[in-house]
Formats: structure tokens, C-alpha cells, sequence
């Protein structure tokens, strides 16, 4: 069983020690981790809210701490010395979002997200920033994803 959730931050900075990534997307990459992961162990990845912006699902903490980047690649942190804060079934959890996702542009995964349930339903232009439900993410994705084999 995974250890108790951990922050997207931690993740994030996993994520950006693996890849090079912008923050619009590292964003999608952590809202499909956090989905990935739900549905193998029914259980949150990190404890941070999914809030559904203009372009997606956007972890606030984690972009306000990379938003002094812009449109530019988020310099490359070390995998190594982050990796020890994610349990194994975590790492697995974001590894295998990274080899199906990470070669998408950030476009294409906007694109993803704004054609999925849990994003349309928690958006509103209106009255932007709402979160997405831990429970809709784990209610759609739950037909979405196979890890049966």
C-alpha cells in the first residue's frame, strides 16, 4: 500500500527532473497522475486540490511556484535527490503517466483535458478556478484507464 498523499509539489518537482516541461504542462501531467493513481490504489496521490482554469487543470501551489517561468522550459530538477519523498507505487503511478502522456505538447494535452467530464463539469468562465472533484476525476477515468493487465 502507498504512503499517506504527498504534495504536488513533490511530484512536480519529479516530474520536472524526468522531462523538461512548461508549467501549462506539468500542470496536465499532474492532474493524470493524480487520476492514474486513484485508479490503481483508490487512493490520492498528492493532497493538493485540482482547481479547472481557462487551460485545464491546474495544481495553484505548483503554478504560482513556476509561473516566473512563463511559456519557457521549467529548469530541470534532480529526479534523485526528489524521488526518495514518492513511495514506489507513486513513482509507478507518474512514470507510466510520463511514457503515455509526456510526449504530448501542451496544446494536445490541453485539448485532452478540455474534452473530459471531470474538466468541463468544474469549469466555468464565469466563475473560474473551481475545483475538480477528487470523485469525478476517479468516477471518469475509472472507464478511461486498464490497469487489469
Amino acid at each position: 500500500m502507498a504512503k499517506v498523499p504527498i504534495r504536488a509539489m513533490d511530484v512536480a518537482r519529479y516530474i520536472t527532473g524526468m522531462m523538461s516541461v512548461d508549467n501549462l504542462k506539468l500542470q496536465k501531467l499532474l492532474y493524470y497522475s493524480q487520476a492514474v493513481h486513484l485508479i490503481r490504489f483508490d487512493e490520492r496521490l498528492f493532497a493538493d486540490a485540482i482547481e479547472a482554469w481557462r487551460y485545464g487543470p491546474v495544481v495553484r501551489d505548483v503554478y504560482n511556484h513556476y509561473k516566473k517561468y512563463g511559456f519557457e522550459q521549467i529548469p530541470n530538477s534532480s529526479a534523485e535527490e526528489e524521488a526518495p519523498n514518492l513511495c514506489l507505487e507513486q513513482l509507478e503511478s507518474v512514470d507510466l503517466v510520463l511514457g503515455y502522456y509526456g510526449e504530448m505538447s501542451a496544446i494536445r494535452l490541453v485539448n485532452e483535458t478540455h474534452s473530459e467530464k471531470p474538466w468541463k463539469d468544474a469549469y466555468d468562465p464565469l466563475h473560474e478556478n473551481r475545483e475538480i472533484s477528487i470523485e469525478a476525476i476517479s468516477v471518469f477515468y475509472k472507464d478511461v484507464f486498464d490497469f487489469s493487465n
